[in-house]
């Protein structure tokens, strides 16, 4: 009878032991407000939180190249509650520095999330309607135009910095926190160019605001059809298709990481989800654990060796 009583507790509190996740998820996204990490974040966390039947609340942490959000991602509790975005950017800012973090041993890969092309403009005042008469410009004005970046040593830095070695072109770098940040000081004339995310871009190019003279991906997009491709403008070595993705830190329980994978997976399975990412200019490409483990190990080899080949560091 006692035995029978033990049991029935046993049973009682293993049934009571509530599973994850059991309170609000953070999503640190490190990159501010209205470019495609953060828009991405938002669509992904509105129609997880409804799978997870939990909250998942986003926390902007931009700056340092993105290094910031990251750092504090890796630094994190591993019991689930705690996630975050990663993109290439992660990749060619560790080439660039020492960081407080390593991406191959301090992150757990959750799931891959979108592509997107990146879109190269010019501010109207600069007299240029094709790639070919920017570089014919800035090869006359040494040092005088000023490109801009999300950071020194992140992905689109790494754009500018090759566009200057191809071209033979002399050009001034001003890292900012942000793609807007940056987009709106292109607007102003306070830069002269800016390879940027297509999210937050296109919208400044369809108001007039920045001239698009190419896109970095391997076709024009259905929003900007007029644009073409950066390999079209004769620079091919130029043509890159950034992505997100969604990690965590190290060492997280497997069940935790396989939940959110399958969870992930299935939103981005959605059709009206797959229908926001694409107006935004990013399309959904979810991949297994083991695929996204491997292209990251690989845009690491390859970014890594392109920014100690062009010596960049971070400011």
């Amino acid at each position: 009878m006692a035995a029978a009583i033990s049991a029935g507790f046993l049973i009682a509190a293993t049934g009571a032991k509530a599973e994850w996740p059991e309170k609000p998820i953070r999503f640190i996204v490190n990159a501010g407000a209205g470019g495609a990490a953060d828009s991405t974040a938002r669509i992904l966390a509105d129609a997880l939180s409804k799978r997870l039947g939990q909250p998942i609340v986003i926390d902007n942490k931009p700056g340092a190249s993105g290094v910031i959000g990251l750092d504090t991602v890796a630094k994190s509790p591993l019991d689930g509650y705690t996630i975050g975005n990663s993109n290439l950017a992660t990749y060619t800012v560790t080439a660039a520095k020492s960081l407080p973090y390593k991406p191959e041993k301090d992150f757990t890969p959750i799931a891959k999330q979108w592509t997107q092309p990146n879109l190269l403009g010019v501010n109207p005042a600069v007299p240029v309607r094709t790639v070919a008469e920017l570089v014919s410009y800035t090869k006359a004005r040494p040092g005088e135009v000023f490109y801009g970046s999300t950071g020194s040593g992140t992905a689109l830095h790494v754009l500018g910095v090759l566009f200057a070695n191809l071209s033979g072109a002399e050009l001034t770098h001003v890292p900012y926190k942000s793609a807007p940040a940056a987009e709106l000081d292109l607007a102003a004339g306070q830069i002269q160019m800016l390879f940027s995310n297509f999210t937050s871009m296109e919208p400044q190019v369809r108001a007039g605001r920045i001239r698009a003279l190419a896109i970095t991906g391997p076709s024009r997009s259905p929003l900007l059809p007029d644009v073409p491709t950066i390999r079209e403008a004769g620079f091919p070595a130029l043509e890159m298709e950034t992505w997100g993705g969604v990690v965590g830190p190290a060492n997280m329980p497997p069940a935790i990481v396989e939940r959110l994978h399958r969870e992930i997976n299935a939103v981005l399975a959605d059709p009206e989800i797959i229908r926001k990412h694409e107006r935004v200019g990013a399309k959904v490409a979810p991949v297994s654990i083991a695929e996204f483990r491997k292209m990251l190990a690989g845009d690491s080899t390859r970014w890594g060796e392109v920014v100690k080949r062009n010596n960049i560091t971070l400011d």
